[in-house]
């Protein structure tokens, strides 16, 4: 399947790791698509929390947390970002591993 098919379409995040049936409509991942590649962003309680970039293998390639303060989120949207993560086929045992591998350059 082409990125560009997916490009600006919004989905509900499903969990496949997390004990929980939903999330009930507060973690959505919209795909973006444009000349250098595709992107996922991860939105928590209408706010965008992280972007995962994808390369053209569909492996993550890079991340970007637009959520400048990924320490201060709550325990639920940190649920959200391990589901995101593990569904990208990133590590995301705990908040602290996450924090610890992923957020190195944020304050």
């Amino acid at each position: 399947m082409s990125f560009s098919l997916l490009g600006g379409k919004r989905f509900e995040l499903c969990p496949e790791y997390d004990s929980a049936k939903s999330f009930y409509g507060k973690a959505y991942v919209t795909f973006m698509v444009d000349d250098s590649g595709a992107s996922m962003i991860l939105t928590s309680y209408e706010t965008p929390i992280v972007s995962l970039y994808i390369t053209s293998k569909g492996k993550v390639g890079g991340f970007f947390w637009i959520h400048r303060h990924p320490a201060d989120l709550s325990n639920t949207t940190w649920r959200h970002i391990r589901e995101f993560f593990k569904q990208a086929g990133l590590k995301a045992d705990s908040k602290a591993q996450c924090l610890r591998d992923y957020a190195r350059e944020v304050d």
